[in-house]
């Protein structure tokens, strides 16, 4: 029996595997196609561009919803997030799946979940670019297409989307970054940004490197 957990042990290390999901389940193989192919990263890169290379591997995530009566965060769904820097080191991709049963919204139609994200940091604005786009197609909740800033504030990371509205601010950010997990929240301001409320939230720990 030690022999064989050792072997275990052995091979996950081979494979650059850190451990498998809370859920038991291998990283997909979509999620590791994305990943494995790595580009190399030109000395020559803003150091500013770690912010989000910081992130660079694959990630398991627990999603959690804020339940509007009780006002407690429960467990909504798993994901799984890749990251990985890309044209020569100067762009940071991450690729977002969820397999249609983890995903309520997308049963119905019978499909993964899929969104992907480019974020290219400009030195001099000393700000982030960030275009997404997923295979919603129109059919389920959120956007199809979208572009956002993202800036650094001490360690977090901070996403700002264009408000439509004064009731309708929302932000979005990455804390308590380390080398194995991180945390990321989804707020909301109906005062033009006086005051924020949390959302939706994802815990990350990092399971692919």
């Amino acid at each position: 029996m030690k022999f064989n957990r050792l072997l275990i042990l052995v091979v996950a290390s081979f494979f650059g595997l850190r451990g498998l999901a809370q859920s038991a389940e291998e990283v997909p193989k979509a999620v590791k196609e994305f990943y494995d192919l790595q580009y190399s990263v030109n000395e020559r890169t803003p150091e500013e561009v770690a912010q989000f290379g910081q992130l660079n591997g694959v990630w398991y995530c627990t999603q959690y919803k804020l339940n509007q009566e009780s006002k407690e965060f429960e467990v909504d769904s798993k994901a799984y997030w890749a990251w990985k820097y890309i044209l020569d080191g100067y762009c940071v991709q991450d690729f977002w799946y969820q397999g249609e049963k983890e995903t309520p919204y997308y049963k119905f139609f019978k499909r993964d979940l899929m969104l992907t994200q480019l974020r290219v940091y400009d030195p001099e604005e000393k700000i982030w670019n960030v275009a997404f786009i997923n295979n919603n197609n129109r059919e389920g909740p959120g956007r199809v297409f979208g572009l956002f800033k993202a800036y650094a504030e001490g360690d977090e990371v901070i996403m700002d989307f264009e408000p439509q509205d004064p009731e309708n601010y929302r932000r979005i950010t990455f804390y308590d970054i380390t080398d194995e997990t991180f945390e990321w929240k989804a707020e909301l301001s109906k005062d033009e940004g006086k005051t924020w409320n949390v959302t939706w939230k994802i815990s990350a720990k990092k399971i692919y490197d």
